[in-house]
Protein backbone atom coordinates (compact mmCIF):
# COMPACT_ATOMS: atom_id res chain seq x y z
CA UNK A 1 0.00 0.00 0.00
CA UNK A 2 2.97 2.30 -0.55
CA UNK A 3 2.93 5.33 -0.32
CA UNK A 4 0.00 5.31 2.16
CA UNK A 5 1.41 2.46 4.25
CA UNK A 6 5.18 2.07 3.72
CA UNK A 7 6.77 -1.30 4.51
CA UNK A 8 6.93 -1.89 8.26
CA UNK A 9 4.00 0.43 9.06
CA UNK A 10 1.82 -0.25 12.07
CA UNK A 11 -1.86 -0.37 11.17
CA UNK A 12 -4.78 0.08 13.56
CA UNK A 13 -8.16 -1.17 12.40
CA UNK A 14 -11.75 -1.33 13.51
CA UNK A 15 -13.01 -4.93 13.48
CA UNK A 16 -16.30 -5.49 11.64
CA UNK A 17 -16.71 -1.76 10.95
CA UNK A 18 -19.72 -1.90 8.62
CA UNK A 19 -23.30 -2.85 9.39
CA UNK A 20 -24.03 -3.34 5.68
CA UNK A 21 -22.56 -2.68 2.23
CA UNK A 22 -24.07 0.83 2.06
CA UNK A 23 -21.71 1.95 4.86
CA UNK A 24 -18.59 1.20 2.78
CA UNK A 25 -17.21 4.40 1.21
CA UNK A 26 -15.00 4.95 -1.80
CA UNK A 27 -11.46 5.54 -0.54
CA UNK A 28 -11.80 3.38 2.59
CA UNK A 29 -8.84 1.12 3.32
CA UNK A 30 -10.23 -2.27 4.24
CA UNK A 31 -8.83 -5.54 5.55
CA UNK A 32 -10.43 -8.60 4.02
CA UNK A 33 -9.92 -12.36 3.96
CA UNK A 34 -9.36 -14.23 0.73
CA UNK A 35 -8.77 -17.94 0.28
CA UNK A 36 -6.16 -18.98 -2.23
CA UNK A 37 -4.42 -22.32 -2.85
CA UNK A 38 -5.92 -23.80 0.31
CA UNK A 39 -4.75 -20.93 2.55
CA UNK A 40 -6.54 -17.93 4.09
CA UNK A 41 -4.84 -14.58 3.59
CA UNK A 42 -5.58 -11.10 4.92
CA UNK A 43 -5.27 -8.29 2.38
CA UNK A 44 -5.23 -4.52 2.95
CA UNK A 45 -6.46 -2.55 -0.09
CA UNK A 46 -8.36 0.62 -0.91
CA UNK A 47 -12.01 0.56 -2.04
CA UNK A 48 -12.34 2.30 -5.42
CA UNK A 49 -15.55 0.73 -6.74
CA UNK A 50 -18.91 0.27 -5.01
CA UNK A 51 -21.85 -1.97 -5.97
CA UNK A 52 -23.23 -1.00 -9.39
CA UNK A 53 -20.15 1.05 -10.37
CA UNK A 54 -18.74 0.62 -13.87
CA UNK A 55 -14.98 0.21 -13.28
CA UNK A 56 -12.40 0.38 -16.06
CA UNK A 57 -8.65 0.11 -15.61
CA UNK A 58 -5.91 0.10 -18.19
CA UNK A 59 -2.22 0.51 -17.38
CA UNK A 60 -2.17 3.69 -15.23
CA UNK A 61 -5.75 4.80 -15.90
CA UNK A 62 -8.75 4.29 -13.61
CA UNK A 63 -12.26 5.28 -14.66
CA UNK A 64 -15.35 4.96 -12.46
CA UNK A 65 -18.79 5.41 -14.06
CA UNK A 66 -17.23 7.16 -17.06
CA UNK A 67 -15.26 9.64 -14.92
CA UNK A 68 -11.46 9.30 -15.01
CA UNK A 69 -9.72 9.56 -11.65
CA UNK A 70 -8.10 13.00 -11.36
CA UNK A 71 -4.37 12.87 -10.66
CA UNK A 72 -1.68 15.37 -9.76
CA UNK A 73 1.96 14.28 -9.70
CA UNK A 74 3.58 15.03 -6.35
CA UNK A 75 7.07 13.53 -6.54
CA UNK A 76 9.42 10.86 -7.77
CA UNK A 77 10.55 8.81 -4.79
CA UNK A 78 12.36 5.48 -4.48
CA UNK A 79 12.13 4.99 -8.26
CA UNK A 80 8.35 5.43 -8.18
CA UNK A 81 6.14 8.28 -9.38
CA UNK A 82 3.81 9.44 -6.58
CA UNK A 83 0.46 11.05 -7.42
CA UNK A 84 -2.51 12.45 -5.52
CA UNK A 85 -5.57 10.67 -6.93
CA UNK A 86 -9.08 12.00 -6.47
CA UNK A 87 -12.30 10.03 -6.89
CA UNK A 88 -15.30 12.19 -6.16
CA UNK A 89 -14.67 13.94 -2.84
CA UNK A 90 -11.93 11.54 -1.69
CA UNK A 91 -8.21 11.99 -2.31
CA UNK A 92 -5.19 9.89 -1.40
CA UNK A 93 -1.69 9.14 -2.66
CA UNK A 94 -0.81 6.37 -5.11
CA UNK A 95 2.43 5.27 -6.77
CA UNK A 96 3.48 3.76 -10.09
CA UNK A 97 6.70 1.78 -10.32
CA UNK A 98 7.88 1.81 -13.95
CA UNK A 99 10.31 -1.05 -13.20
CA UNK A 100 7.49 -3.47 -12.25
CA UNK A 101 8.07 -6.77 -14.04
CA UNK A 102 4.40 -7.45 -14.73
CA UNK A 103 1.57 -4.98 -15.11
CA UNK A 104 -1.94 -5.81 -13.86
CA UNK A 105 -4.49 -6.80 -16.52
CA UNK A 106 -6.94 -4.31 -18.01
CA UNK A 107 -10.40 -4.58 -16.44
CA UNK A 108 -13.86 -3.47 -17.49
CA UNK A 109 -16.77 -4.58 -15.29
CA UNK A 110 -19.78 -3.58 -13.26
CA UNK A 111 -19.31 -4.25 -9.54
CA UNK A 112 -21.94 -6.81 -8.47
CA UNK A 113 -24.35 -6.26 -5.56
CA UNK A 114 -22.77 -6.85 -2.12
CA UNK A 115 -19.23 -6.53 -3.58
CA UNK A 116 -16.55 -3.82 -3.78
CA UNK A 117 -13.63 -3.33 -6.17
CA UNK A 118 -10.31 -2.84 -4.35
CA UNK A 119 -6.91 -1.67 -5.54
CA UNK A 120 -3.53 -1.25 -3.91
CA UNK A 121 -2.01 2.22 -3.78
CA UNK A 122 1.22 0.87 -5.31
CA UNK A 123 -0.68 0.25 -8.51
CA UNK A 124 1.76 -1.88 -10.50
CA UNK A 125 2.72 -4.06 -7.51
CA UNK A 126 -0.68 -5.01 -6.13
CA UNK A 127 -2.50 -8.34 -6.29
CA UNK A 128 -5.96 -6.81 -6.15
CA UNK A 129 -9.40 -6.82 -7.82
CA UNK A 130 -7.78 -6.36 -11.22
CA UNK A 131 -6.49 -9.92 -10.82
CA UNK A 132 -9.13 -11.67 -8.66
CA UNK A 133 -12.26 -9.56 -9.23
CA UNK A 134 -14.51 -7.67 -6.82
CA UNK A 135 -14.56 -8.92 -3.23
CA UNK A 136 -17.72 -9.90 -1.35
CA UNK A 137 -18.79 -7.59 1.47
CA UNK A 138 -18.83 -10.60 3.80
CA UNK A 139 -15.03 -10.98 3.43
CA UNK A 140 -14.32 -7.52 4.95
CA UNK A 141 -13.05 -7.98 8.51
CA UNK A 142 -11.68 -4.51 9.28
CA UNK A 143 -11.19 -0.89 8.28
CA UNK A 144 -8.10 1.29 8.77
CA UNK A 145 -8.52 3.94 11.48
Amino acid sequence: MYPTLPAGSVLFTIKRPYSDISAVKRGDIVVFVREQNGGRYNYIWRVVGLPGDNVQTSDESLTINGQPAAREQLADSDGKSVFREQLGGVSYEIAFDPSAKERPPDVSLIVPPDHVFVMGDNRFNAFDSRRFGPIPFSSIIGKKL
